[in-house]
């Protein structure tokens, strides 16, 4: 039996080259199409518990003796001995400790604790001494650390080192190292949090390139303070499953109990932060430059309190956690994003009041982009980070469509309403396609149909769909018989045009048009059905209630 359509399932174990994938032997058989899926640097996703993972880390630890049990596997330099289960520095300088983890070439995860420490910072990077290689963070203090180290332009080492003035006086321990790899697809699970695991459909996450431009994002102690407030650092678990959120505490003399991040940056911005509630429950997002901008977030009931910003909205990301996120436009040329507390979600911009010196609430991972709308979170530790695009394309064969009829469904949410276009599109090398568009107008959604790269022969839309919803949206087509169906009715329809496209041509499915439009957002299923479906099988097809 010939299986009518070809898919894209969500499951959480599959990885770039197998996304999609089709049956077209029988109703059992199962064999997988690749899809060439790449980004090139490292991104998060959020998993089935609600944590933030990085995508693509794998399982097969590169470091032996990580936990020093033993005195070995390591090379020590002057002032750094392996002794009580601990790696210990005494005013170490240059390569302080290293080992050979092979000849992997790409990003490597690398995690570790300071666990006793005097004075001095601890770099960790990759090469034959400082100057080769990357440094990605600046251990100072006792807690946990993560950082992905790009060992292009090194050589076989990780390394732990100091340098200058700033002779490292502690020790470490729990050192792991792992593999990423970049170009692994993203099943991310952010809008199936709090559902029963057995409910739970994640989505193939699609972002365009960000780039993170605070420099430290979850190291709040690098801040300035704005008035009275202090930090404590590592204070609680964190959404990334580790003891490394701070506390934002309300100091004992009044004014505002807020911190800072200052930068050079005008226009349409996006800033948004983890929080969740300690003694205090409401936190406040602004501009401190700019007297109006501001969102207040109630983190007891997560609901967006008094603000007055383009948009400002609240994620539960579960275990109490909640994402605010605000964009505004900023008018000054040296900005100030401000992380606060305020007593009530009806406060003004600025409260000025006394706190006792140790109540407050946890903040985590805060992120400023230029653009319009947040993406998923990019850590930084030291300087600004910028994530890839993604692009997903070329699946399937000429054998798995047919041209002369089928439907292309997707049950999809774009990261923002309007903006930019963009498309699935079922294409050939002529130029004929078949594509479904989130369009760069707000509210509308477009399927259209062109031959040899003319003006297209259909051209069907809706101007009523949020886009940034989960919606599920089917583009039928057979000669006089075109319809465009979305959350089980048919928005519009073409019985006039006598053909589709050349016969035979089609031969891929893409997240782009030809390269360009990339779609840009959270997918839940693709199929490409090979018969045009009936009304009724629509209506069951695209019918939106969960």
């Amino acid at each position: 039996m010939l299986k009518d359509y070809f898919e894209v399932p969500n499951k959480p174990a599959i990885k770039s080259g197998n996304i999609l994938s089709c049956d077209f032997t029988d109703h059992e058989t199962f064999i997988p199409q690749p899809l060439d899926y790449s980004r090139g640097t490292i991104a998060t996703y959020v998993d089935c518990n609600g944590l933030i993972k990085m995508s693509g880390v794998s399982d097969i630890e590169l470091i032996t003796n990580g936990d020093f049990v033993t005195d070995s596997d390591w090379t020590k330099g002057t002032g750094t001995t392996i002794s009580g289960g601990k790696a210990n520095f005494t005013s170490a300088t240059g390569v302080s400790l290293y080992q050979n983890i092979g000849t992997q070439s790409g990003i490597v995860k690398v995690t570790f604790s300071v666990t006793d420490y005097t004075s001095g910072i601890l770099n960790v990077y990759s090469g034959g001494n400082q100057s080769v290689g990357t440094t990605n963070v600046q251990a100072n203090a006792i807690g946990q650390y993560t950082v992905y180290v790009d060992r292009s332009g090194g050589n076989n080492n990780i390394i732990f080192g100091s340098s200058g003035s700033n002779n490292f006086t502690g020790s470490i321990d729990n050192v792991s190292v792992k593999e990423v790899d970049v170009n692994t697809a993203r099943i991310d699970y952010t809008t199936e949090i709090g559902k029963a695991k057995e409910l739970q459909k994640p989505s193939l996450l699609l972002e365009p390139q960000s780039t993170n431009l605070i420099t430290f994002s979850d190291d709040f102690s690098q801040w300035t303070v704005d008035g009275e407030a202090s930090i404590s650092s590592d204070s609680i678990i964190s959404p990334e499953g580790i003891q490394n959120s701070d506390k934002l505490i309300a100091g004992t003399t009044s004014g505002r109990q807020a911190i800072k991040f200052s930068i050079s940056k005008t226009g349409n911005l996006a800033f948004s932060i983890f929080a969740k509630k300690g003694e205090y429950s409401v936190i406040q997002l602004s501009d401190a430059r700019d007297g109006s901008a501001f969102a207040n977030f109630n983190l007891d009931t997560g609901v967006v309190g008094n603000s007055n910003v383009y948009t400002a909205s609240i994620v539960d990301m579960g275990n109490g956690w909640y994402r605010c996120k605000i964009t505004w436009n900023a008018s000054f040329d040296i900005l100030a994003v401000r992380v606060g507390i305020v007593t009530t979600p009806t406060s003004a911009r600025v409260e000025n009041f006394a706190g006792n010196g140790s109540d407050g609430l946890y903040i985590y991972g805060a992120q400023l982009e230029q653009q319009s709308y947040a993406t998923s979170y990019i850590p930084t530790s030291g300087s600004t980070v910028t994530r890839n695009q993604d692009t997903a394309k070329n699946a399937g064969s000429k054998p798995v469509f047919n041209s002369e009829e089928g439907v292309l469904y997707a049950e999809t949410a774009a990261l923002v309403n309007g903006g930019s276009t963009r498309a699935i599109s079922i294409f050939s090398a002529g130029d004929n396609r078949i594509t479904l568009t989130l369009h760069s107008t707000v509210n509308r959604v477009q399927f259209y149909i062109a031959m040899n790269g003319f003006v297209n022969t259909v051209d069907l839309d809706a101007t009523d769909i949020i886009q940034t919803n989960m919606n599920k949206i089917a583009c039928k087509f057979k000669a006089n018989d075109y319809a465009l169906w979305i959350n089980g009715i048919e928005k519009d329809t073409n019985t006039t045009q006598s053909n589709t496209v050349q016969s035979g041509t089609l031969n891929s499915l893409n997240f782009d048009i030809n390269g360009s439009n990339n779609f840009y957002g959270k997918v839940k299923e693709v199929k490409v059905f090979r018969r045009a479906l009936t009304d009724a099988e629509l209506t069951e097809l695209t019918n939106n209630i969960v």
